[in-house]
């Protein structure tokens, strides 16, 4: 068994990292990778010098520094400094700022969780027999979401949404402290995150009749909460403030952003083919009818997932860009769509389901996102109202190609042909595991 999860995770790294962000003017990845950049040329994280084109950061007291939150820098940081030790990075003209920072940053942040949350799905249900293979049934709900156009990105939104389900297996299984220093670090990679730590340690008290155990969730979080407050006091002056309410945007600084949800966005985020979570994760239609069969709405209410996901909903949709500006999907309700991906994975292989619902379902996600990643991955503008029809399609058929992907980036193929060796190596890569994996469960 342990051989097949080695390939299985070196397969999928593979596939994941087979498109990799390295655009280096995108100002979202470029605010977390120019501290990185920084702090070796000039030992300080201001990032005055190549602050000019970029869009996402904070300015305060006549510098500029990201406006993110610094876990994803922080973890990328050591391993770039390594890479410069031994020679892989060079300065060119006085400037280290190239694409390597990205392709590190992307692996780390991006394919690395996204394969990992596979794996800890496929551990959850490799004893079971649900109606299409444990392979099947742990590839094809991630991979055919936007949760994939994501990987091999250097945003925070796999690495946090990664953090949120270790601490959700945790809170789980009981392990409170655990659970919460994991939402705290969940919490150091995307701020919305914070939302958890009152939720999930009310519900523990409840579920446990204890405050003691809520206590100890909360407790769990101390770590971060004092890392951030020192991290604002040092550049805000203030351990309340924010680097975020420093942002170039005028309408951040007030109340960061936040109004009321309204008709619009509701709508927006969940069923329309603009930013609708169901539209861009389909399995969750799957997911959802078949956990409804099996629980009463008591059950489901009670459920560590259910005010979460219910809340976090709400405050991204009164978010004056609930859209998430130029993307693929409803970014900003990451850990929400992770975390009911893998419930949903776990909770379905229970029970008998569709198998051709299943796979009508994750193979129009998968076509989605792949024909976003061979074309504009996440980079969908805002008043694309219709991405497929308005973006993507349009780009097709014009021969857009996206040429940073592995093959075209080391060997200069077709980035055309590219896409056709990615979606070919993924459909013998996810038979030859299946198989691999079927016969390993007969042998048993």
């Amino acid at each position: 068994m342990r051989k097949f999860y080695i390939v299985f995770f070196i397969v999928n790294i593979f596939l994941s990292y087979f498109y990799v962000d390295i655009w280096t003017t995108n100002s979202n990845t470029a605010s977390r990778a120019l501290p990185i950049i920084s702090f070796f040329e000039n030992g300080t994280l201001q990032i005055d010098k190549y602050q000019e084109p970029i869009n996402d950061k904070a300015h305060i007291n006549g510098h500029y520094y990201t406006d993110k939150a610094p876990l994803p820098t922080f973890v990328v940081l050591p391993f770039f400094g390594f890479l410069k030790v031994v020679g892989l990075v060079k300065e060119v003209d006085g400037s280290l700022f190239g694409t390597e920072v990205f392709m590190l940053g992307s692996f780390i942040c991006g394919s690395l969780p996204f394969v990992l949350f596979m794996l800890l799905a496929l551990f959850a249900i490799r004893k079971k027999n649900p109606s299409v293979s444990p392979v099947f049934l742990v590839m094809m709900p991630f991979y055919g979401s936007f949760i994939f156009v994501f990987a091999g990105t250097y945003f925070a939104h796999i690495i946090s949404a990664f953090l949120l389900l270790l601490a959700y297996l945790f809170l789980k299984d009981k392990k409170y402290v655990l659970a919460g220093l994991f939402s705290g670090l969940a919490f150091l990679s995307d701020y919305t995150i914070a939302l958890v730590f009152p939720i999930w340690a009310l519900q523990v008290w409840i579920k446990e009749k204890r405050f003691y155990k809520g206590f100890l969730f909360g407790l769990g979080t101390a770590p971060a909460i004092v890392f951030i407050m020192i991290y604002n006091f040092i550049f805000t002056g203030s351990p309340f403030e924010m680097l975020y309410k420093y942002h170039t945007f005028a309408d951040l600084h007030t109340n960061y952003g936040f109004t009321v949800p309204s008709i619009e966005s509701i709508w927006g985020l969940s069923f329309s083919d603009y930013k609708g979570l169901f539209f861009y994760t389909p399995f969750l239609f799957l997911a959802f009818a078949g956990i409804s069969k099996k629980y009463n709405f008591k059950a489901f209410a009670g459920h560590y997932l259910f005010y979460i996901s219910v809340v976090y909903f709400l405050v991204v949709a009164s978010y004056f860009g609930w859209w998430g500006g130029w993307t693929y999907g409803p970014r900003l309700l990451f850990p929400v769509a992770v975390l009911l991906v893998y419930e949903g994975i776990v909770k379905i292989s229970d029970y008998k389901f569709s198998a051709a619902f299943f796979w009508i379902l994750t193979i129009f996600g998968l076509a989605g996102a792949f024909l976003a990643k061979i074309t504009v991955v996440y980079s969908v503008p805002t008043d694309s109202l219709h991405p497929f029809s308005q973006t993507i399609f349009p780009a097709i058929k014009a021969g857009s190609f996206n040429p940073n992907n592995l093959a075209t980036i080391i060997f200069g193929t077709n980035p055309a042909l590219a896409a056709i060796i990615w979606i070919v190596g993924f459909g013998v890569a996810i038979f030859l595991l299946n198989r691999w994996f079927q016969k390993m469960n007969k042998a048993v």
